[in-house]
């Protein structure tokens, strides 16, 4: 395994030195965010905090280690493994895959050296038994590994991220091109969600796939998986309304990717969320040269404040949902506070830079009184709006927290966005109390009512509180940023991703590629016909990939055919001997 020794200053900022980094301790300083440590008082504070969230983490990873090795999450009451609907009930490592990028940023050498022990000897997905989703193995495993390779440049998780992408490829193999919901691995079926109809798929089920793979394919040089979310895409953009709008489910049947025939809501929370965030990621990944990304993204933002943006009776900035009956609900969901986050990120872009930042600020302020208004200080899942247009959460199942990041997430981004030391401060608090109302003695869990005293748990140690509220909660607390926004995108499972051509992402190309990257290995926008067929090697009807290094624009490759042919005509030569 490549050395992960740490220099002092390197430990000191939170980013470990993989071998070959040429980044120096002048070059660490003239980070902007150097600036924001003020003065020695908040340093110690952040220092503190930082320190806190990492000793979270420790508790979190060491009862996983301990009770539930190897399964995808931890049950912390009864100190066993869970497998987790999503997974197909296989032990896939999860958590173990999710938690990778945060153990490396938080210096935490020995857990990821055996976590990384375990991916070389164990990680495999055809271990799946069942089906499993499309979106969250794209999401955590495929993210997961190539967010760890970018880092640390280790052959071994690229290598492991070809083998998941490969085996999900088959979930294209739908009537129109979008992925279908669930994939068998091992029999390389697609399945849709029994319960959604015959033709339904989530927006944000096929919208959320493009970062992972589009990365794959300018890391690897294969453009098939390019191809794959493009296709997708073209389909997507037929999918809108007339007022713009993008429908939760889309069809997929009709090869113009049109609203499925029922079950037509829209709404930036759960089953449309992370389609809108993609397209914003897919324009900022790509360097500024997805223009289809980002011409698609602020008109549906634009479409979404006309129709969807509510002001309650107390003045607070909320997204409401458009029901099918096109009616409006009031309510907002947990999963629908990231979007104060997407829009302090957007904001630059935008024609009104001003208008996003504010809303971003609005939006995020609602979603912090959901925390600040029941009796743990946690978030429901559900919230809607008093005669006094507040937020209050809503009754039974609305009422739990399942250790959930899109609130603490948009805190991270504002923060980064404005350097406000009031979302440090709003995010210490959300960390207290997840410390306070989460916390056992074997790990942490989620709790059924958000308002109310000695709460039930859920008896389920997330995989994502580990990958994204965890580390949302570290990256706040530091003074410099070893995942900066200007050459990286977290992905909706906040797993880091280099921007296309950045330092960060030439270091990963060199590391797995063995070439210095240059314009011309470029691969985004570049569509090519029959790039499948070049590529793929039909095996008992399912694709095969070569796993070694792309050849594809490899400096390299003329001298390796070469010799392939004087070893050739060796052979040739030694057979005529013979005889």
């Amino acid at each position: 395994m490549p050395s992960l020794w740490y220099t002092s200053t390197c430990a000191r900022f939170g980013r470990s030195r993989k071998a070959g980094s040429r980044r120096r301790h002048d070059q660490i300083r003239s980070d902007p965010d150097f600036a924001r440590a003020v003065n020695a008082p908040q340093r110690r504070t952040n220092i503190y905090r930082k320190n806190f969230v990492k000793q979270m983490m420790q508790h979190a990873w060491i009862n996983y280690a301990t009770y539930a090795w190897g399964h995808n999450e931890l049950r912390p009451n009864s100190k066993s493994g869970y497998g987790g609907s999503n997974f197909g009930e296989a032990m896939l490592g999860l958590t173990i895959v999710d938690s990778l990028d945060t153990l490396y940023l938080m210096g935490l050498h020995k857990e990821l050296e055996n976590a990384t022990d375990w991916i070389k000897t164990k990680f495999n997905i055809r271990n799946a038994i069942s089906t499993m989703s499309v979106f969250e193995a794209n999401i955590r495993l495929l993210g997961g590994f190539l967010s760890i390779h970018a880092l640390t440049g280790q052959k071994v998780f690229i290598e492991k991220a070809i083998d998941v992408a490969n085996q999900l490829l088959p979930a294209f193999n739908s009537p129109n091109g979008f992925p279908w919901s669930l994939i068998e691995i091992n029999s390389a079926q697609g399945f849709l969600y029994t319960w959604l109809g015959s033709d339904c798929v989530f927006l944000a089920d096929v919208g959320t796939l493009h970062l992972e793979f589009a990365y794959l394919s300018e890391i690897t040089g294969h453009p098939v998986y390019l191809n794959k979310v493009e296709k997708v895409r073209d389909l997507l953009k037929h999918a809108k309304s007339l007022e713009g709008l993008y429908p939760n489910l889309v069809d997929i049947n009709n090869n113009n990717g049109s609203k499925c025939s029922h079950g037509v809501s829209v709404s930036v929370g759960a089953f449309g969320d992370s389609f809108y965030e993609y397209l914003s990621k897919a324009w900022l990944q790509s360097a500024g040269t997805d223009i289809e990304a980002k011409e698609m993204f602020y008109p549906a933002m634009d479409a979404l404040e006309g129709h969807l943006l509510q002001t309650s009776a107390s003045g607070l900035k909320y997204f409401a949902k458009l029901e099918e009956s096109r009616a409006l609900s009031h309510k907002m969901e947990h999963l629908a506070c990231f979007i104060g986050g997407l829009y302090a990120l957007s904001a630059k872009d935008s024609k009104n830079p001003t208008h996003y930042m504010q809303l971003a600020k609005d939006l995020t302020y609602t979603c912090r009184l959901s925390y600040n208004s029941t009796f743990t200080g946690l978030g429901p899942e559900l919230f809607k709006f008093n005669e006094d247009g507040n937020p209050t959460p809503l009754v039974g199942d609305s009422r739990q927290y399942s250790l959930r990041p899109e609130v603490i997430e948009s805190y991270y981004y504002l923060w980064k966005t404005t350097g406000d030391e009031q979302y440090r401060g709003w995010a210490w608090d959300a960390a207290q109390a997840i410390e306070k109302n989460c916390r056992t003695e074997n790990g942490y869990t989620g709790i059924a009512d958000v308002d109310a005293p000695n709460a039930a748990s859920d008896n389920v140690q997330q995989s994502y509180f580990m990958a994204e509220t965890l580390k949302y909660l570290y990256l706040i607390f530091l003074d410099v940023d070893p995942v900066p926004l200007d050459t990286w995108v977290f992905n909706t499972e906040a797993h880091p991703l280099p921007v296309i051509g950045s330092q960060p992402f030439k270091d990963a190309f060199r590391a797995w590629r063995g070439i210095e990257f240059s314009d011309q290995h470029g691969l985004v926008r570049q569509k090519e016909s029959g790039s499948d067929r070049l590529l793929v090697e039909e095996k008992n009807h399912l694709p095969e990939y070569i796993l070694g290094n792309s050849s594809v624009c490899d400096q390299r490759s003329p001298i390796s055919l070469f010799f392939l042919l004087f070893l050739l005509l060796l052979i040739h030569r030694f057979n005529d001997d013979v005889l």
